[in-house]
C-alpha cells in the first residue's frame, strides 16, 4: 500500500539527483526550519538508527522531513542475506510511519532486481528518476540543458555553441557545471563563443588524463568511484582500461615494491610530484590489498579477452567489475 509521506528519487545520472536534493532540502528549511529537517546515509548508519529517526515523531514543528541517502542499496557491495532481510523488514514497516513525517529516499544506483527497491516502489508515494542524457535518443537534449544552466546564472550562448562545449568538455554534468560557472563569470555582457570556449574551458580528454590518477591519490573511495563514473561517461572502455585502471594500478604495484625495499620512488621513473602525491596511498594500501588488486586485473583482463566481459558491446557489467574492484581496495581504508 502506498504510504502518503513516503518519496523515492533515484539515479542514475548523479548532479541531477544530488540538485533535486538540495533543493528539497532548502524548500524544507525554509518552510519549517533547520530543526525540522535532518539527513542520514545507509551508508553510515545501521537500520536500527535508521527506522529510529524515521518513526520520531517532530518536537517543535508541525512536520519532520528526514532525508535518508543510498538506499534503497546499490548492487555493490552486496548485503549479507541478514542484512537484506533487515532492509525489506524496514521497508515494510514503513506503513506505520507517524502522518507528521516525511521520508525522501535517494538512491543513485540502487539495485532495481531487489525485493527490497520492488517492495519500496510499491511504498512510496512518488518515485522521481533522472537518467542520464541519451545523444542518440534526444541529440539535443545535452545542448538544452546547457542553454537553460548559461541562461539561469546569467549568461548567453546559442544552440552552436552549447553543442560545441558538450562536445569539447565532455558529458560530464559536474564538470559541465564548473565549465557554465566560469564562461559565465568570464564572459559577462556578451555571447558565449567557440573561441571563448577552448581559451576558459579544459578538453576532455585533458581532464580523463588526470582526474582519475588524481582521485586515486587521495584514497577516498568516494571520490574515486566518482571520478571513475566520469570517465564512463565520456570515453570508451578499453581506452579507460588501458589508459586509467592498468597503468594506475601498475604505478601502485611498482611503487609498493619499490617501498618495501626502502627505495624512493622516482627510482621507478615517476615525476618528482607526482612520487610525494603516490607515496602515501602506496604506503596505505595493505600488502595483501596489492596482491589482491594485481590478481583481479590479470582476471578482469582476461575476460576482456576471451570475451566473458565485453569492452565495445554492452560494457555495464566489465564497469562494474572495476567498481567492485576499487571498492574493494579503497572502501574501507583508514585515513
Amino acid at each position: 500500500m502506498t504510504v502518503p509521506g513516503v518519496f523515492l528519487a533515484i539515479g542514475p545520472e548523479e548532479f541531477l539527483l544530488r540538485e533535486y536534493i538540495e533543493n528539497l532540502k532548502n524548500g524544507a528549511i525554509k518552510k519549517y526550519g533547520d530543526f525540522a529537517v535532518s539527513q542520514i546515509s545507509f551508508s553510515e548508519t545501521s537500520i536500527a538508527e535508521i527506522k529510529n529517526e524515521a518513526f520520531s515523531p517532530p518536537l517543535f514543528s508541525e512536520k519532520r522531513i528526514l532525508f535518508i541517502t543510498n538506499f534503497p542499496p546499490s548492487p555493490t557491495p552486496s548485503l549479507s542475506e541478514e542484512k537484506r532481510a533487515e532492509c525489506f523488514a524496514f521497508v515494510k514497516s514503513l506503513q506505520n510511519i507517524p502522518e507528521t513525517v516525511v521520508l525522501i529516499f535517494s538512491s543513485i544506483n540502487p539495485d532495481r532486481r531487489s525485493k527490497i527497491f520492488t517492495e519500496m516502489e510499491k511504498t512510496v508515494k512518488k518515485v522521481e528518476r533522472f537518467e542520464e542524457f541519451d545523444d542518440k535518443k534526444n541529440p539535443r537534449k545535452f545542448s538544452e540543458w546547457i542553454i537553460e544552466r548559461v541562461k539561469k546564472k546569467g549568461g548567453n550562448i546559442e544552440m552552436k555553441e552549447a553543442e560545441f562545449l558538450k562536445n569539447y568538455a565532455g558529458h560530464s554534468l559536474d564538470i559541465l557545471e564548473k565549465e557554465i560557472q566560469k564562461l559565465c563569470l568570464l564572459c559577462a555582457g556578451k555571447k558565449i563563443s567557440e573561441d571563448d570556449i577552448k581559451s576558459l574551458c579544459v578538453p576532455a580528454h585533458e581532464i580523463g588524463d588526470f582526474a582519475f590518477s588524481n582521485a586515486i591519490q587521495s584514497g577516498k573511495s568516494s571520490q574515486i568511484q566518482e571520478a571513475f563514473r566520469a570517465l564512463s561517461e565520456n570515453f570508451e572502455a578499453g581506452l579507460i582500461w588501458n589508459r586509467d585502471v592498468i597503468s594506475t594500478f601498475r604505478t601502485i604495484l611498482k611503487g609498493k615494491a619499490v617501498q618495501n625495499n626502502n627505495g624512493d620512488l622516482k627510482s621507478i621513473g615517476l615525476n618528482p610530484y607526482i612520487a610525494e602525491k603516490i607515496k602515501n596511498i602506496v604506503k596505505m594500501i595493505p600488502q595483501e590489498k596489492v596482491l589482491f588488486a594485481y590478481k583481479k586485473i590479470l582476471e578482469i583482463d582476461s575476460m576482456t579477452k576471451d570475451g566473458r566481459l565485453s569492452i565495445s558491446g554492452n560494457t555495464e557489467p566489465f564497469f562494474l567489475a572495476i567498481e567492485t574492484l576499487l571498492h574493494d581496495i579503497f572502501g574501507h581504508q583508514k585515513k
